[in-house]
């Protein structure tokens, strides 16, 4: 019955219009069902949240900016395994920007973290660390695969020109050994 009162006096009675004793009586009016002054007011005076907020979404971009370079890793991974260990064109493209693009990240390391440090949101050493130890990685991935075209000298006889080449000590071709 009284929740019957409460919902009554919010019709709106549109006979009465402009005059002052509607709008005094609109002042008298409860709150409605489900209405809490306190949240709004919390809300208001909420400005800590918020800088917590604030904090937490700039943590949360220095760590995206961190993770980037080993976001791409497996992606990398594919692209190589993809462009096989002959010798052309292509693959040398691919490794050479597999190596470019990771030295020129830790080159700029400073100015990749630039802004996330005007914001004051504490020491970025760790993410930094993070993102040069993917970008290492990276140009680790790309040397792998120069070394595994063949691309790398890693004999003597590649330095010495009067040094026989090393020959095979076993070919492998659907695990049966040849010598």
């Amino acid at each position: 019955m009284a929740q019957a009162n409460v919902l009554h006096k919010w019709r709106l009675d549109l006979t009465a219009v402009g005059t002052r004793a509607v709008s005094r009586a609109g002042d008298r009016i409860p709150n409605p069902p489900g209405y809490n002054l306190n949240v709004n007011l919390q809300m208001i005076s909420g400005t800590g949240h918020h800088e917590h907020q604030h904090k937490h979404l700039l943590t949360k971009r220095a760590w995206d900016v961190a993770l980037q370079p080993a976001k791409t890793f497996p992606m990398n991974l594919f692209m190589l395994y993809m462009a096989g260990n002959t010798i052309s064109i292509f693959p040398i493209m691919m490794v050479a920007m597999m190596m470019w693009r990771p030295i020129k990240a830790l080159m700029s390391v400073k100015n990749t973290f630039k802004s996330l440090e005007e914001e004051h949101i504490g020491p970025l050493i760790i993410h930094k660390l993070v993102f040069i130890l993917g970008n290492l990685a990276g140009v680790g991935l790309a040397v792998y695969k120069c070394h595994g075209m063949g691309l790398l000298p890693n004999t003597p006889s590649d330095w010495l020109d009067f040094l026989p080449q090393p020959q095979r000590m076993q070919f492998s071709l659907y695990s049966e050994t040849f010598t």
